[in-house]
């Protein structure tokens, strides 16, 4: 405003407020140059304002658990998906495809290329951020006849040493 105030004095254009309780004509220079300081000052407190209250309702929102922007359109199945058709060799293109999006206005179609990149990009940084693998370790599948592991057996023992709490007490 001030820069403004300058670039008017300087040309001699003069304000003239037509409506209001300042009604007239303001000259840059003067009396002027003080009424445009005072605009200005008004101006930046008009955006601080609105600036922290917009941060203090994103404050409380993200609290309700509202993020704001976009809904994500790859959600963590398929991500999950996604990642293992990746490490199996399946080029992005081809798993893009195999995608189905579950809601929003594009439900029943498949996500953009350019979004599963994206969100693989995130996943695997997400993944060494907090340094746990991107994919959980497969589970092996225990039939009767096999043998237990030594952490099997701790377990066991561990568990009937404890008191059922399902059994009556008297």
């Amino acid at each position: 405003m001030m820069t403004l105030s300058a670039e008017l004095q300087a040309g001699g254009i003069q304000l003239e407020l037509l409506t209001g309780p300042l009604t007239g004509i303001y000259d840059p220079n003067g009396m002027g140059a003080m009424f445009f300081a005072v605009l200005a000052v008004a101006g930046q407190i008009e955006r601080n304002y609105i600036r922290e209250k917009t941060l203090e309702g994103q404050v409380i929102a993200a609290s309700k658990g509202n993020h704001g922007g976009r809904p994500k359109v790859i959600d963590d199945d398929m991500l999950t998906f996604a990642v293992a058709l990746k490490d199996k060799g399946v080029p992005v293109p081809e798993i893009a495809k195999k995608l189905t999006i579950k809601t929003g206005k594009n439900a029943g179609k498949s996500p953009s290329v350019a979004s599963l990149y994206r969100a693989l990009a995130e996943a695997e940084e997400a993944a060494a951020d907090d340094g746990l693998p991107l994919r959980p370790k497969p589970v092996r599948i225990r039939r009767p006849e096999d043998p237990l592991t030594p952490e099997e057996i701790d377990l066991r023992e561990r568990l009937q040493a404890q008191p059922n709490p399902n059994a009556e007490q008297r």
